[in-house]
């Protein structure tokens, strides 16, 4: 008997001490985009019911998205549209502004920029302010500098084997939209117009397949035909990038997101670059990088992602998908992100 009592009191501890912590957590009301002048960027964090300090905050700007990472909070509002303003001058320069909870009591804030920039950026905290009717804010001013170029326009390819895979073929149309877009017309699209960036950056690129083709032969079982592309990568190819679109039973499902074979250090690096670029010029939603023993991962002889672009079952994002334009941008994300594998160390 006593040992079941002691039992219930130490889950109605747990479930106390869960609550008070919940209770705690500050929850963000808006957030505020504006020019403080010419040369700084303010963003302005919202929030109420709880404490921020500055040891719940950190920043990060490269490859033209600023993160905020906020501890001890819940996005509230602000992970709908009518939570966020962007003023219409600074519209200019920041193209949107993505809120997620990436883990309890921990919110994550993406401010994607139109173009290239890199700056300063520091953060303070400002209490509530009722007589203006302001919440308690967590500020961050941002100094803009404008990058003068992409590393597309100074990075050389030297020659390294980047390996292209477009998904499904031939008599495997992979998933298909609302209007009959198909996967693999998207996935040999965007890889096509990939394969060229990357070559003008001084590539080389081996493609699976450039037509609507089986890689292996119509009919053969999927580890077969996968198997087929894991083998078209030669001995001393030095990333193997799969191309794909996501589905899902209803058209509501959405966003963009980026794998790597478990443990894989360098895949996992791959996959997040090939998430921030593509999060940075696709606009989707970011569904994150995950881990999932895909085939071509596991038995690809180097480093390895798979993506998808989008969900084609998606009626707003199968039109993007299928724009001449929107493919060029996803190419181009695929671009940036292996001169970025190779500029940050990805020759060791």
């Amino acid at each position: 008997m006593l040992k079941k009592f002691l039992t219930c009191f130490s889950l109605l501890l747990v479930l106390v001490f869960a609550a008070t912590a919940q209770a705690k957590s500050a929850e963000l009301t808006r957030i505020n985009a504006f020019d403080l002048d010419d040369e700084t960027l303010r963003i302005e964090i919202s929030y109420r019911g709880g404490k921020i300090e500055a040891g719940d905050v950190s920043t990060d700007l490269s490859s033209g998205i600023l993160r905020v990472e906020l501890d001890n909070t819940l996005p509230g509002r602000v992970s709908r549209v009518s939570g966020t303003q962007i003023d219409s001058d600074t519209k200019n320069f920041v193209e949107r502004i993505l809120t997620n909870k990436t883990r309890t009591n921990h919110t994550s804030i993406q401010v994607q920029f139109n173009s290239a920039t890199e700056g300063s950026v520091k953060f303070f905290l400002e209490p509530a302010d009722r007589s203006d009717k302001k919440d308690a804010r967590v500020v961050v001013d941002m100094k803009k500098n404008f990058a003068d170029n992409s590393l597309n326009q100074y990075f050389d390819g030297d020659g390294q084997i980047i390996v292209l895979d477009p998904g499904h073929g031939g008599s495997d149309a992979g998933a298909i939209g609302p209007t009959g877009v198909t996967e693999k017309s998207v996935s040999l699209a965007v890889s096509l117009k990939a394969q060229r960036l990357l070559e003008d950056s001084g590539y080389q690129v081996v493609m699976t397949r450039t037509t609507d083709i089986d890689v292996a032969a119509p009919g053969v079982s999927d580890a077969v035909e996968l198997q087929a592309r894991v083998n078209k990568a030669p001995p001393n190819a030095a990333l193997f990038i799969s191309v794909h679109c996501n589905a899902f039973s209803t058209g509501k499902a959405n966003g963009m997101e980026t794998y790597h074979a478990p443990n894989a250090v360098k895949g996992s690096r791959l996959a997040r670059l090939l998430n921030e670029e593509l999060a940075r010029l696709g606009g989707l939603s970011n569904r994150g990088v995950k881990a999932a023993r895909f085939y071509v991962m596991t038995h690809s002889q180097c480093p390895a992602s798979l993506i998808e672009l989008g969900f084609i079952t998606n009626p707003r994002e199968e039109k993007l998908l299928a724009s001449e334009d929107y493919q060029q941008k996803l190419a181009q994300a695929i671009t940036n992100a292996v001169n970025r594998y190779f500029n940050q160390g990805g020759f060791d």
